[in-house]
Formats: structure tokens, sequence, C-alpha cells
């Protein structure tokens, strides 16, 4: 397994091994008691070309390899850097040749690399030591010992401050990206309450202007067609036009506050009998079961829905008969029906391809209510919303 291969490929890293290496064959120029044969010292530097050569190739061999190729580099290394030790003419100060690699096996393998390629260096370079006896193999001991105890602290302390710096870059990578996710999700969730504030306001305007604009049309263009027959009956359908612009007025302002003066509203089937007088042609409303007080958002959503189903109606059914059921029956629920016996399902009323069945499917979705819409077997149309109660 490797640790830490950025560390052990880094320029740093090479001149560190190719520095010990060099000041151990400059000691061929410098020392005197060179001993043995010619051949020794071009096989000893030979050797330390493969030596060097190999830490500098180490990462192209090994990675994206098993690591039986990193073991297998080890391997090699050991072989080359002892061979090196033992055949070399100048004795001493060579022995630190294996320090590099030493210190190489602990960033790759931490305190693992110390038994196996820590051991077999350190005893193979103090064993050149046994031809001089006992004494001499102590002197090889006690000289080398502090150059690789110096080494294997050093590059631990190292190995730690590299791995802690490389968890602190991993660590602010993770924060930043952390930081910018918030400021999505941030930017993600104030743009859906826009959307959703928009939704609002346009699901007020369409369900209570738009509802109010058509019920005074409708009374303007009574009083338009029975103003030269019947100026008293027009009269009538302007004062209820009046009246009724000055209720959406009302309404406009219970949209502006937030629909804050919900709270104040009336009971609901008193809010509905009062909507269905200013509808022509007057529904008829009918209350089943005991009524009961409602949160003000679900009063405020069957109070649109039927405002809905009554502008439908107005606007495109040419009904003669409506009514509006609101059904207490069921403890859990409440159900509110409108009901025409007009021409069936108009273009942008039909199912919920109108906006304002959408916007109303929309409020009740909010409240965990179900809208249902479409036209009746016997003739007609049929808007029924379930909201919990």
């Amino acid at each position: 397994m490797q640790w830490l291969p950025e560390n052990r490929s880094s320029l740093y890293g090479h001149g560190a091994f190719a520095g010990v290496v060099l000041a151990c064959y400059a000691d061929f120029a410098f020392n005197t008691r060179v001993n043995g044969e010619p051949w020794q010292v071009p096989v000893v530097f030979a050797l330390g070309a493969v030596y060097l050569t190999l830490n500098v190739v180490c990462d192209r061999l090994t990675a994206g390899r098993p690591p039986s190729w990193l073991r297998a580099y080890y391997a090699v290394q050991i072989a080359v850097v002892l061979t090196a030790i033992w055949l070399s003419p100048v004795q001493g100060f060579f022995g630190i040749l294996g320090l590099p690699l030493v210190s190489q096996s602990i960033f790759d393998y931490g305190w693992r690399g110390l038994p196996t390629v820590g051991a077999l260096v350190y005893v193979g370079s103090v064993a050149v030591w046994f031809p001089y006896g006992w004494a001499g193999m102590m002197r090889g001991v006690v000289s080398f010992a502090p150059g690789y105890l110096f080494t294997i602290a050093f590059t631990f302390i190292s190995r730690q401050a590299l791995l802690a710096r490389e968890q602190s870059e991993k660590l602010a990578a993770q924060l930043g990206a952390a930081n910018e996710q918030l400021r999505a999700h941030a930017s993600a969730t104030a743009e859906l309450a826009t959307t959703r504030e928009r939704n609002r306001l346009a699901r007020e305007i369409h369900d209570g202007v738009g509802h109010y604009l058509t019920t005074i049309k409708v009374q303007l263009d009574a009083a338009q067609a029975l103003l030269a027959a019947d100026p008293a009956r027009a009269a009538d359908s302007v004062g209820k036009a009046a009246r009724l612009a000055g209720e959406a007025l009302d309404d406009v302002r219970r949209s502006v506050g937030s629909l804050a003066a919900d709270a104040a509203r009336p009971p609901l089937p008193e809010v509905l009998r009062k909507l269905a007088a200013d509808v022509q042609p007057a529904p008829d409303l009918r209350i089943e079961g005991a009524p009961r007080p409602l949160p003000a958002a679900t009063e405020h959503a069957l109070y649109r829905a039927a405002q809905e189903g009554l502008t439908n109606v107005s606007k495109h059914a040419a009904a003669s008969a409506t009514a509006v059921v609101l059904d207490f029956r069921d403890p859990a629920r409440v159900r509110l029906t409108v009901l025409d016996n007009g021409r069936g399902a108009a273009p942008a009323a039909a199912g919920s391809g109108g906006y304002g069945l959408r916007g109303l499917g929309e409020r009740l979705a909010l409240l965990g209510g179900t809208l249902r819409s479409g036209p009746r077997p016997d003739g007609g149309f049929r808007l029924e919303v379930e909201v919990p109660a």
C-alpha cells in the first residue's frame, strides 16, 4: 500500500535521495584508503547509477500496478544497495548509502517499512564489519545507529507533517465545496420562496379579483340589456356591480395583507351565502352535517374553491341551475361541491387545464387536500374539493 506517492515522487524527495548517493560516492575522491580490486570501483559506480535511476522511475513503474510491484522494487533496491556497500573499496561513510531507501520505505509503508527494509539495510550495512571481529561489528553498530535513528525520526516527523497538510487541504477543499453547496441551496431556497410567493399572489388575484370582475361584468351586461326595457332592474344590476367592486377592493386588501384578515372572517357558511347571493343564476346552497370551526387556511381554500366553481359557471356553463354543497359529515375532512346543469366542461375549465383549477389544486395540495372536476353523467359540470379538518 502506498501512503504518500506524491511525496516520494517530488523533486525534493529525488534531490534528497541523490544528495546522499553523491555524498557517498564523493568519498572515493577524498578517501586515501581505497582497497580492493580495480573492477570493483566501476561496478560500485554502476550499482549506484542503477540505485538512483530506480528511485527516479519508481512512480512510473508502480503507479496503477498491484502492490507486488512496489515490493519487487524494494527487493531489487535492497539487493543493489547492499551489493554496492559490500563491494565498495571504501568503507565507513559509504555505509549510509541505504538511508534514503529506508526513508522512502517509511513514506510508503509507515512503521511497517522498518522491520523489513530498515532492518535488512541496517544489518546488511553493519555486517560489512564482520571480518574485523566482534569489536569491528560493535563499532559498525555504534557508528551507523545515530544516522539511522535520526533518519527514521526525521522521516516520521516529515511524513506526519505532510499527512497533516494533505488532510488540511482536503478538509479545506471539502469546506469550500460545502460552502458552495450551501450558497447554491440558499439561492435555490430563495428562488423557491419567490416562486411560491408569486404563485400565491397569482392564485389570490385569479381567485379573488378574477371572480369579482367576472361577476361585475355579468351584472353590467345585464344592466345594459335591461336599460331600455326595465330601467329599475338595470339600476339594481348597476348597484350590485358597484357593491361587488367594493367587495373586490376589500378582497385585494386581504390578499395584500397576506390573508391576515382571515381570522376575522365570518363563519364559512355565512360567507358562502353572501357569495351565492351575488351570482347569477343564484345557486342553491346546502350545508350537510353540523358546521364546525375550521383553520383559517382551510376556510380560505374552501372559499376560493367555491369562488372558482361559481366563476366558471358564470363564464362557461350557460347553466339554469347551480348548487353549492358544504359537507361537514366526515369528522376528519370537509368536502365542498359545486354542481351545475350547463353545457359541461368548457375548454379552459375541463379537468385541471385552466389556470384557476390548476392554482386551486396547488392551494389544496399545500393543505393535504384533493381536487376532482369533470362533466357529470347526467349533464353539466362538477367541481369537488376535500381538505383535512
